[in-house]
């Protein structure tokens, strides 16, 4: 089944529709766009039902909600994919209930919301305002985790509130004056990501050849590479990768560094 285009054309309800009906069996990549931030991702399908969802770290169901608050980019559906065991067991409906309604609630917040790869860090000395700081109790949990160096993704992954909630209590901190953005370098937003993706998925040989491609990229400091020298050490990875795990399993790999080090490079 030939179902390709752009989700400023057609939306994610469309392709979740038209694959209920068809009955369809694969899994739908995703290159969303979204504010600033570029992401990708699969969305899973078992018999037309969403049966699983990809994108970055985030839990499956969070994943499946993520994708509907992309506003535009190209996705491709693929009938020779096989999806795993089911990760999602709720229905389309209620899925796409779900999303829209996090679709509204990312529209309201995008304009100030916080990059996932941002690193916030408390404020020493917050300005006085001669009142006392009333925090909810999600807040109190998203500030407890603020600690320069956690990232917005690692928070809302550990506080388990989700990568919307969280963005929009770090969104919040940050206007009260409470934490602020600490700069930081690719060499610590980039390359300890990358080093665990390949970890969990490869174990320490594929760890090895990814340090090797740093090599071959002429990546010399890690706190002084470009995004270019970047790209050339996953080019190069890849190819060592296929040869020494093979294809398929290499090509997943490659999906998720790409993801987090498109997502890291689009906000800096």
């Amino acid at each position: 089944m030939a179902l390709q285009g752009d989700l400023s054309d057609f939306s994610l309800v469309d392709i979740i529709q038209l694959l209920d009906l068809s009955n369809k069996t694969g899994a739908v990549y995703i290159q969303g766009q979204r504010g600033k931030q570029q992401l990708e991702g699969w969305l899973y399908f078992r018999d037309g039902r969403i049966s699983g969802a990809k994108l970055g770290s985030l839990p499956p169901l969070e994943a499946a909600y993520t994708f509907f608050t992309f506003t535009s980019g190209p996705f491709r559906f693929h009938d020779d994919i096989q999806p795993d065991a089911p990760t999602i067991t709720q229905s389309n409906e209620m899925l796409i209930m779900e999303g829209l309604m996090h679709q509204e609630a990312w529209a309201k917040i995008q304009d100030y919301a916080p990059s996932l790869s941002m690193v916030p860090q408390l404020v020493t000395n917050p300005t006085s305002t001669g009142s006392e700081i009333n925090l909810e109790a999600d807040e109190w949990r998203v500030l407890t985790m603020v600690n320069a160096r956690n990232t917005v993704a690692q928070i809302a992954q550990r506080s388990g509130l989700g990568e919307m909630r969280t963005c929009e209590i770090i969104a919040q901190l940050l206007a009260s004056g409470l934490v602020q953005k600490r700069e930081v370098n690719l060499a610590e937003t980039l390359f300890p990501e990358l080093d665990r993706i390949v970890v969990g998925a490869l174990g320490a040989p594929g760890q090895a050849l990814l340090h090797d491609a740093y090599g071959r990229a002429n990546i010399q400091s890690w706190s002084h590479v470009v995004p270019e020298q970047v790209d050339a050490a996953l080019n190069a990875f890849e190819v060592t990768a296929a040869r020494a795990f093979g294809q398929e399993r290499a090509a997943q790999v490659l999906r998720d560094l790409r993801a987090h080090a498109q997502q890291v490079l689009s906000s800096m």
